[in-house]
Formats: C-alpha cells, sequence, structure tokens
C-alpha cells in the first residue's frame, strides 16, 4: 500500500476522480435525424422516445467524492416519430474504445409541463420533452419488474423491465469501502481480467477504466469495452500501457438492458435503457 497516496485521498475532500458517463462522453458527436410524422391509424415504427433507469453502487464513496452508496435516477424523453436512434452510442458488442461520445436525436420535443410516472416514480418535467428524477431511493427501485410509464399525453403500458445487480465482482478488491485500502486493484499493463455473477440473458456488460493522474487531481483517458453478459471479460493491457504507473483508476462495471415497446397514444415504440453500475477503485501497474 501507499500510504502517501492513500492519506492524500482520504484527507483531502476536493479530490474527485469519479467521472459519470456524462462525464466522460463528448456530446458534440450528433445524430441528426429528419422528424417523421405517420398519420395512419395503425402505430408507425419509427422511434417517439427513451425511458431509461441508471442505478450506481459506489464502493468507496469517500475515495470519489461522492456523498453516498446510491445514486439511482430516472428519465424519461418523448418526442415526435422520429427514425433516430436514441441509443447509438452505446460501444458497439466485442470492441473497445477510447472514443466515448453522446448522441442526439434531432426532432420536435412535447410539451411537458406535468409530472410523469414510472409506476409510482415520479419524475418532474424539466423542459420540453423531458422528464428527470435524479434522487430515487433504493427501495423504490423494484428489480426484475416490468413498469408502466403514464404521462400528460397518454400511457405506454409495460413499457420496459428493470434488471438486477451482482452477488459478487472480481477481483474483490475492486470494492474496498475503506479509504485505506481503496485502490489496491492492479490493472495490468499486460491485460486485465474481471469477473461478476450472476449474468443475466439478454443483457450487454461494459467496462469503463477511467484513468487519473498518480494524485488524482487529473483525468488522463477512459477505455470502454463492451460485449454480452457472459460474467467475464479481458481488458487489453494496451489501453493503459501508456499511463504513468500507480496512475488511479475508477472501474465502472455496467450492466445494459436495452429494449423498445409499443406506445400506440404517441404513434411509435418508446426505447428504454436500464443500467445496473458498480463503481470500484485501483491503480495502474
Amino acid at each position: 500500500m501507499l500510504i502517501t497516496l492513500v492519506c492524500l485521498l482520504s484527507c483531502t475532500t476536493d479530490v474527485n476522480i469519479m467521472k459519470t458517463h456524462d462525464d466522460l462522453v463528448d456530446s458534440s458527436v450528433i445524430v441528426d435525424s429528419a422528424e417523421a410524422q405517420d398519420t395512419n391509424t395503425q402505430t408507425s415504427d419509427l422511434t417517439i422516445g427513451l425511458s431509461e433507469i441508471h442505478f450506481r453502487q459506489i464502493a468507496c464513496p469517500q475515495c470519489v467524492g461522492e456523498p453516498g452508496e446510491f445514486d439511482i435516477r430516472a428519465e424519461l424523453l418523448l418526442y415526435h416519430p422520429t427514425s433516430g436512434d436514441y441509443l447509438e452510442y452505446l460501444t458497439p458488442v466485442g470492441t473497445c474504445t477510447t472514443a466515448l461520445h453522446d448522441t442526439h436525436v434531432s426532432s420536435q420535443p412535447l410539451l411537458s409541463t406535468a409530472i410523469a410516472s414510472f409506476n409510482d416514480i415520479q419524475l418532474s418535467p424539466t423542459g420540453n420533452g423531458h422528464w428527470w428524477n435524479p434522487a430515487i431511493y433504493e427501495h423504490q427501485y423494484q428489480r426484475n419488474s416490468l413498469y408502466s410509464i403514464s404521462t400528460e399525453h397518454g400511457i405506454i403500458e409495460n413499457a420496459f423491465q428493470t434488471i438486477e445487480g451482482f452477488d459478487e465482482i472480481n477481483p474483490y478488491t475492486l470494492l474496498w469501502v475503506d479509504p485505506s485500502y481503496a485502490f489496491e486493484t492492479v490493472i495490468s499493463k499486460s491485460g486485465t481480467t474481471f469477473s461478476w455473477a450472476p449474468t443475466l440473458p439478454n443483457t450487454q456488460f461494459e467496462i469503463i477504466v477511467a484513468v487519473y493522474s498518480p494524485d488524482g487531481s487529473q483525468f488522463l483517458g477512459a477505455v470502454s469495452c463492451m460485449d454480452n453478459d457472459t460474467g467475464m471479460m479481458t481488458i487489453p493491457g494496451s489501453y493503459v500501457a501508456a499511463y504513468p504507473y500507480w496512475s488511479l483508476a475508477a472501474v465502472h462495471f455496467i450492466r445494459h438492458k436495452t429494449d423498445r415497446a409499443a406506445a400506440a397514444d404517441f404513434n411509435g415504440y418508446i426505447q428504454s435503457h436500464m443500467q445496473w453500475e458498480v463503481v470500484g477503485t485501483g491503480h495502474v501497474e
């Protein structure tokens, strides 16, 4: 253990190595899709929005400058039907990338003046086409359950199904909760294999290794690897080889479930994106 490094991280309040997906992405990458209208009585095959719940657990909140273990958020986007894909930004299955980016679908948003809900989770309107709840309690989230969406514009029955988290993650030292022991796990320049359980069918798994300077003050870069949820993944050492020894790392384990459901009241389909994320710590060696 590096006592000097640990003391610096545990005794300094302005060091925050944690970077969520929104912090890591380049939002300048935009996917424009021409807005489309369908006047037929049958539901079109176009997309009308996105429903998302992001469940994040943080192994050592103090290490990464976060106030608590859980960070659970829900978001709803509703637009006029479009051919755009709200989830195009996700890293393709079977690949790794250092070019993390975001996407934006161009279409006319619906008015948002009243509270929407995912079952009993309420989301407040924060702008046209957007509803948001950034502070969901852990007990409000029902694992592996169907959720319906209620809005001022209509109802979408069984819009999405939630997912569950993990019984184990290895190396287990990634999940040290005490700053005195955190960052012990080696992210090897020769490659590092991670494993987890259980696995879930029809889901994908992403590992993001975000690297910071040894004192935690500077973000140096990140790699994202995505594959089907098989319970094991290796991050090639080439992606961290250039970083200095003892660079700090935040390791993000993210289970993704993407789907879509018919939304007859909106003349299209709504996409859904469930994420269960665990954030651990390590260092490059």
